[in-house]
């Protein structure tokens, strides 16, 4: 009797045991690996995933915010491709290799639980009086702007890296505290410059990454480093192989003033060389300045 009561005994504590493991594991698989990486997720964060798929070509539909099973089996395509984890899930290791390490910026028109964050410090602060709704409208960018005025920051209404920072919550960067992917965001911003600017004088090969910096800022262009300079048809030098050539050093100086924010444009959009260009549409926008042989613009 004592050896089956015993034998019982260990029975139920491998059972218990076992049972506390699976818990383990079942909690630790519902813990989200950010707030855009899973199936279900919505906002800005999921938006910015699905235009860089389909830009690569693995078509996920519109890009609509949310991860629904049309970008769950996307990912999982890419993931397959590049010899990563197929869970569907957008992780660190799947975010850098969409080329997607280059931060988030929040703006006006702009959604999701990270808006909602930036709302509560906001509102904790005393700076915003709305609802904590996760939709950045006027009032969240008066805020912001409010916020931006009393630390020293560009009065801009945009939350980009430097002020996720000041607020508290550069976890939500992925770029600005890590100086191996700020590294990569200059290496990739010094490409396109010397491909898009070889020979022209160093303060235009600046206002040429400043174009691409105001671009990530700006609502009509793609809102990370890596989605402006890839965005189909943007740049030549894509395209036409030089993007690929040796990049020159004066490249990587002006590539890093651009990301510490030095804008020799005053905020321009646009840029092209009047004895290349050939689209009728880009002689239409207003000459806000000129640089060497590229004129600048802000658009209309």
């Amino acid at each position: 009797m004592k050896q089956k009561f015993f034998r019982r005994r260990r029975t139920l504590r491998l059972l218990s045991l076992l049972s506390l493991l699976l818990s383990c594991v079942l909690i630790a698989g519902s813990v989200p690996v950010s707030a855009a990486s899973r199936y279900g997720s919505r906002g800005d964060e999921v938006r910015q995933i699905q235009n860089r798929l389909n830009q690569l070509g693995y078509n996920c539909g519109t890009a609509d915010g949310i991860f629904g099973t049309r970008t769950r089996d996307a990912v999982r395509r890419f993931q397959a491709d590049n010899g990563l984890t197929v869970d569907g899930i957008v992780g660190t290791k799947t975010m850098a290799a969409l080329g997607l390490s280059g931060g988030i910026f929040l703006r006006n028109g702009s959604s999701g639980t990270t808006v909602r964050t930036v709302q509560e410090k906001l509102k904790n602060w005393g700076y915003y009086t709305g609802s904590v709704d996760g939709q950045f409208g006027s009032q969240t960018e008066a805020a912001v702007k409010q916020f931006q005025s009393a630390n020293g920051l560009t009065v801009d209404g945009v939350v980009g890296p430097r002020t996720f920072a000041a607020l508290g919550m550069s976890s939500y960067v992925n770029s600005s505290n890590s100086s191996s992917n700020y590294d990569r965001d200059v290496s990739l911003l010094a490409r396109i410059i010397s491909a898009e600017a070889r020979g022209e004088p160093y303060r235009g090969q600046v206002a040429v990454g400043a174009v691409i910096m105001n671009r990530v800022k700006h609502p009509s262009f793609p809102n990370t480093l890596s989605g402006v300079i890839y965005q189909e048809g943007a740049f030549t030098a894509i395209v036409d192989g030089q993007f690929n050539e040796p990049v020159a050093d004066s490249a990587y100086r002006a590539a890093r003033e651009a990301l510490a924010g030095v804008d020799p444009t005053n905020g321009c959009i646009y840029y092209y060389n009047p004895a290349t260009a050939t689209s009728s549409w880009i002689f239409s926008l207003p000459v806000n300045m000129v640089i060497g042989n590229h004129v600048f613009s802000r658009g209309k």
